[in-house]
């Protein structure tokens, strides 16, 4: 009887080895491989030197909840988003788009300095951001927009007595080309831009004594 289980544990253990040589477990099977991406707005032209003497502080935006995260957003019907997990952001939308406004409004020449929140040097002015929006939106799959919305706050006299001197929420949709995430990229990237270009606009037409 002990050499009957003996050969039955034997044969169980031959046929488990046969089927890792034969490749019936295949462990280097090939996944998806994850991507990940920046966004990035260029600006054409960039002004001298500023004659204002005001310094402004950008801090670290906000993102709404449904947005936070790294992995791009879909939006497939009214109620309807999906989030896809190969390909994401390289950092979360907050901090990068944040770095982007800041960059944008240094060449602006609208301000003497224009710094993060992390800077030791006292600001006269900050401006605060909430990323509401940033998916792709795929509803109507012939046409897909990428699409972001921002809403902006300045406050002025920000070491005495803070004012709030300007604000706007701004809401961009860009067609784009197909539906890979590189073009999904290329229309955020747009959008941001024509964002950020009537921003500074904006802020050009507030009075002189604001800014």
């Amino acid at each position: 009887m002990m050499m009957k289980k003996t050969s039955i544990i034997f044969f169980i253990g031959l046929l488990v080895l046969s089927f890792f040589l034969t490749g019936c477990f295949n462990f280097n099977k090939n996944y998806p491989e994850k991507h990940f991406f920046v966004l990035s707005a260029k600006r054409g032209e960039k002004f001298p030197a500023s004659k204002s003497d005001a310094i402004l502080r950008v801090s670290r935006f906000r993102v709404s909840p449904g947005f936070e995260g790294k992995s791009f957003v879909y939006r497939k019907g009214d109620s309807n988003y999906t989030s896809d997990f190969y390909n994401e952001f390289f950092i979360s939308p907050a901090p990068m788009i944040t770095e982007e406004v800041r960059k944008w409004l240094t060449g602006s020449g609208l301000f003497q300095l224009v710094m993060s929140s992390s800077s030791p040097v006292e600001p006269t002015m900050e401006l605060e951001g909430v990323i509401s929006a940033i998916y792709g939106d795929y509803r109507n799959t012939e046409v897909p927009k990428a699409v972001l919305e921002i809403q902006f706050l300045l406050v002025g006299d920000v070491s005495s007595q803070p004012v709030i001197v300007f604000q706007k929420t701004y809401h961009e949709e860009a067609h784009i080309k197909g539906n890979s995430p590189d073009s999904l990229v290329a229309g955020w990237n747009l959008a941001l831009e024509h964002i950020l270009t009537q921003l500074e606009t904006d802020l050009k037409d507030i009075k002189e004594d604001k800014i």
